[in-house]
């Protein structure tokens, strides 16, 4: 008997020690909660502080500091928008950050995308805009080639997410709404050509809103035609996509109120997918200030959390993963290309490169 109890005993054990240790484990396992930071960094060289006018702006600072400030928050993951000749002064201070993406250049010639992670990076894949607006004026788009990053992110236990950045074009030219409609257009084209079955997070400067009566067609072409949800809209407006009323009659519509503010420029979208289900959890915008006191951008950053949930249908993915390696003869040959194709704008547009100028 005392056999057959030492026995019965010891079985108990096993099996509590499983239920503390496996099925919590995989419990565990099953979601993911991680925040995210999306922000245009500002990080294009301030001429007015090369020439040592008073209002010029230390870009170079800015930057430095702002690495500093990342490094000791608590986001796993970090998409950027105007990363551009200041990078490495960006990404000195990121240490808490082991994965990033490769930086595409300075100007001329990089796109100013990046994400920093703390999780791994796979398939990297960056695309230009089919369409720009502005060389002199409305936005300069035309000057530098923005467009969208692409990437999957490892979160582990077989969650995998797909990530794009983009950086639309700017202004509310006709001109350059125009390029922005096309802009949303690419950026849905792709995601609904993707067959990986895998959870989305679509972010970036959207330079469009769509509480604005016309917003470029962006929730009917990226929010409607690939059956994404707006993080902001779902936990500060109900849900409703089509009503802002609350916001417009306390906060105040038009521009500048909502800047940064409600409805902004700066998204996170969200869609399920492979079995895995996304619940935005929180959602703000947030500013970052240098040693002055100033804001370090001319735009407030966006900061949201999801989890990450496997369902009942969930499937490993069967794509391969790879982590991009940089190609410098391929960076260095696209900024001269874009170098020379700038040279000629320039030229085209010389009365207006006078006048922007001050040149007589």
């Amino acid at each position: 008997m005392k056999t057959s109890k030492r026995i019965c005993a010891l079985l108990l054990s096993l099996l509590l020690l499983l239920g503390i240790c496996g099925v919590g484990a995989a419990a565990a396992a099953d979601s993911k909660t991680v925040s995210l930071l999306c922000y245009n960094v500002a990080g294009l060289p301030n001429i007015n502080y090369f020439l040592g006018k008073e209002d010029g702006i230390d870009v170079q600072s800015n930057q430095q500091q702002l690495g500093v400030q990342l490094n000791q928050t608590d986001y796993a993951f970090i998409a950027v928008q105007e990363d551009f000749t200041f990078h490495n002064n960006l990404v000195n201070g990121l240490d808490a950050f082991p994965y990033k993406t490769n930086h595409s250049g300075g100007v001329p010639g990089g796109d100013g995308l990046n994400y920093f992670s703390k999780y791994p990076i796979y398939n990297e894949k960056r695309t230009p805009w089919d369409q720009l607006y502005g060389v002199i004026d409305d936005g300069a788009d035309e000057m530098t080639p923005k467009g969208i990053l692409y990437a999957c992110i490892d979160l582990g236990d077989g969650i995998l997410i797909d990530v794009y950045d983009m950086h639309a074009d700017a202004y509310g030219d006709a001109g350059s709404q125009a390029a922005r409609e096309d802009n949303f257009r690419q950026l849905a084209a792709m995601i609904n050509a993707n067959k990986n079955d895998r959870p989305i997070i679509v972010t970036g400067d959207f330079n469009a809103s769509i509480h604005q009566g016309d917003d470029d067609g962006l929730y009917e072409t990226l929010y409607q035609g690939c059956g994404l949800k707006d993080a902001w809209v779902e936990l500060h407006n109900n849900g409703n996509y089509t009503d802002f009323t609350y916001w417009e009659e306390t906060v105040g519509g038009g521009w500048p109120n909502y800047w940064g503010v409600w409805d902004s420029l700066e998204k996170f979208l969200y869609r399920d997918g492979g079995g895995i289900h996304v619940e935005a959890n929180t959602f703000a915008y947030t500013d970052f200030l240098n040693d002055k006191g100033e804001s370090i951008s001319d735009h407030k950053a966006a900061e949201a959390s999801f989890t990450f949930t496997k369902t009942a249908d969930f499937k490993d993915s069967d794509q391969d993963l790879s982590v991009t390696r940089p190609v410098k003869w391929k960076n260095i040959l696209q900024r001269i290309i874009v170098f020379f194709k700038d040279l000629f704008r320039l030229i085209s547009h010389w009365d207006e490169a006078k006048t922007y100028l001050g040149i007589k």
